[in-house]
Parts: C-alpha cells; structure tokens; sequence
C-alpha cells in the first residue's frame, strides 16, 4: 500500500514538473493570426461566446468583481491574445478543468494529496491569460521611447499635440491600440484630450486605468507638454531621450539578472527530472525491501 502511494505521489510531481515545462514554452511561442481574422476582430468587439457572457452576468449577480483577472484580461486583449474571452469565461474554464481533474482523481482512484491541487485547476486560466498580459506590458514599456520620438517628430513639423497623439495612435502597436482608444473616447464624448486647469483630459483618465505607472507618467507629461506652446517639441525631444535612457537602464539591470531569471526553467528542465529520476529506483527499492 506504501509502495502504492509513493507511485501514485510521484506521478504527481511529474505531472507538475510537465505542467510547469509545457507553461513555459508556451510563454516563448507565438502564433500568428491570418490577416481576416485580425481584421475581423478589430470590426467586431463583441465576439465572446454565450457560454463567456452567462458566466460573466453570473458573477456581476454575485457580487465577485475579480479586479486582477479584468485587468489580466485587459492587457492581454491590448496585445490581440484571448481577444473573445471574459473574466466569466475564464472562470468557467478553470471550473471545468476542476471537474476534469476531480473525475480524474475519482476514476484513478488518486491519492489524497491530489485533493489538494484541485482547487489550483481554477486559476489555471488565469495564469495563462496573465503571462500573455506580463508580455503585453513589457512590450508597451519598450515602445514608450519610439512613442515619445514619433510625437516630438510630428511637434517638430508643426502639428499640434492632439494631432501628434492621433498619428501616434495610428501605430500597428499595443501602445498604438491604447492611444487609439483614447483619442476615440475624446472624439466620442467632445471633451479636451488633454487638461486644462482642474479639469483632467480624456487622454490621462483612459491610460490611467491600465494602472501602469511609466504609462501614467507618460500621459501626465503629455498633458504638461500641451500647454508648453513653441517649446512643446523640444520638451517632447527630452522626454523621449529621458525614456530611452530609462529603458535601457532597465535592460542593463535585465541583464544582471539573468542568472536568477534562468534559475526556474534550469529548476524544471534539469533539477527536477534529475532528482525524480534518482529518488524513484531508490524509493521502490526501499520499498520493495519492506515487502
């Protein structure tokens, strides 16, 4: 019967150990969508499924708001990922991995231990949709400076801030796609893309919900280069030289940390399998011996 349990305990680990593996590479492959149905999904903003929608009036029913997972969502959808799901979806596919993994556990006749990963199957979702918004963010983060020069550039040949956003929102970009729904809420509702005394532009109050602070720092200077004036596109020059050197401190520190940043998939490609492969002949021989 120990023997019994120590199998079925090490079947586990190596399941998570695969698990694991199979979560990595997939944050390092990417798949290109066929240019109709980018198309079609920039038209159509209402594609998510019955399915998605009930579970999502569902939870507004119950009150469960889920902060992280929108915002999760939010910028995975920002970079063209998961762009027909719901926090509701999300939550009912995990919920259905969950029956999976219980139904599982009832036909193999898993071991208690098993029990306790179950409840880990419902954020499984949440999970992959969050690696794909980490991505997305640290894409907008290295666009920033290129951002920031396009708009000085515009400046800089006589077009007004609100013009130069507008061209920069143009960009094939998550941080084209962020100043793009800006500039069309301010077109939309006729108010000031930008601040003027103690009233908040359309431009700082739609970026300042993707809570992301160098996106917010990046919005407010925007707001203060607009009232600059003939100085709007020398300031403008500045922030972007700012910015790049901003991030490539960032990439520097990056790089020292590289060798604590390779630790995991060192952990899960080598270590583990390394460790299971000896400790399971050991165990089954220490095992056998009690027989």
């Amino acid at each position: 019967m120990q023997k019994y349990m120590i199998n079925r305990i090490l079947i586990i680990i190596m399941g998570l150990i695969a698990g694991g593996v199979v979560l990595y590479i997939s944050k390092l492959v990417t798949f290109q969508k066929p240019p109709k149905r980018r198309v079609r999904e920039m038209i159509d903003d209402d594609q998510a499924s019955a399915i998605d929608k009930g579970t999502d009036k569902i939870l507004t029913q119950l009150g469960l708001t889920m902060e992280a997972w929108h915002s999760a969502l939010r910028w995975a959808k920002i970079g063209e990922h998961f762009t027909t799901w719901t926090v509701g979806g999300m939550f009912f596919r995990g919920l259905g991995l969950a029956v999976v993994a219980v139904l599982s556990i009832f036909l193999l006749d898993g071991p208690l231990i098993a029990w306790l990963l179950t409840p880990v199957t419902l954020i499984v979702p949440y999970v992959f949709v969050r690696g794909k918004s980490e991505d997305t963010k640290r894409q907008v983060k290295r666009l920033l400076p290129e951002t920031v020069t396009v708009i000085a550039a515009e400046m800089d040949a006589g077009s007004t801030a609100a013009q130069a956003v507008s061209r920069a929102a143009e960009l094939p970009s998550s941080l084209g796609k962020i100043l793009y729904q800006a500039v069309g809420r301010a077109t939309q509702s006729g108010k000031a893309m930008f601040s003027h005394g103690s009233v908040r532009g359309v431009l700082v109050e739609e970026i300042e919900k993707h809570k992301m602070p160098e996106l917010t720092r990046f919005a407010l200077q925007l707001d203060r280069v607009a009232s600059k004036g003939v100085d709007a596109s020398r300031v403008m020059v500045d922030i972007a030289k700012g910015l790049a050197r901003e991030y490539r401190s960032h990439v520097q520190q990056t790089a020292a940390n590289m060798d604590t940043e390779l630790l995991i998939p060192m952990t899960l490609f080598f270590f583990l399998p390394f460790i299971v492969s000896i400790l399971m002949p050991v165990m089954t021989a220490f095992m056998s011996a009690f027989e």
